[in-house]
């Protein structure tokens, strides 16, 4: 049997997020964050890059001519992006020049896969088309000989059907041959005639 010890080392959970900041880092930035998250048993903080300055950043359409710094942290303690932020602003850093991201969120996902470099692979691994030496005979889809096979079985199929319905004994509506039902009340109307 396992000690609580053992169960406890198990069901360790670790909190990732990305700080993305746009434009210059303000003096004393890296220092700053690590003591505001230490609380938080911070396990991770480290740049992971810079992107080049861009027209229109990606995830900051309001900013132009920007770059943007992107960091990794990881903590131990239970710790929401919002609560990043709030240290963040505490800072003194303006709400429009960064953004806290959990690792997990779709929009970040969606961006670490279409970053991924290509393998230099084509798609389309035969590129001279050789399955195209299989002969085709063109009669079997295409001309006359063709559309007379295909109405053919269109009739077909169409008897069959017929007789599945119970149209095939000479009696085209079904529905309409259902046996009358005659009363007297309804002979005359109430109305009078």
């Amino acid at each position: 049997m396992k000690t609580f010890k053992e169960y406890l080392a198990e069901s360790k959970k670790i909190y990732s997020f990305k700080i993305k900041i746009a434009g210059e880092l303000p003096e004393n930035f890296e220092k700053n964050v690590k003591a505001k998250l230490d609380k938080c048993q911070l396990a991770t903080f480290e740049k992971i890059a810079t992107t080049p300055v861009q027209e229109l950043p990606l995830d900051f359409p309001e900013l132009e001519n920007k770059e943007v710094h992107i960091y990794d942290v990881v903590c131990e303690y239970p710790i929401t992006p919002h609560e990043i932020t709030s240290h963040l602003t505490e800072m003194g850093m303006d709400d429009c020049c960064f953004k806290v991201r959990g690792s997990g969120e779709p929009s970040e996902v969606d961006q670490i896969t279409s970053q991924e470099t290509p393998s230099g692979m084509a798609k389309l691994s035969d590129s001279m088309y050789k399955e195209d030496d299989v002969k085709i005979k063109h009669k079997d889809y295409f001309g006359n000989d063709f559309n007379k096979s295909f109405l053919k079985e269109l009739e077909k199929v169409s008897k069959e059907r017929k007789k599945e319905l119970g149209q095939d004994k000479g009696k085209p509506d079904v529905l309409g041959s259902a046996p009358k039902v005659k009363s007297k009340e309804g002979a005359k109307s109430p109305m009078g005639s």
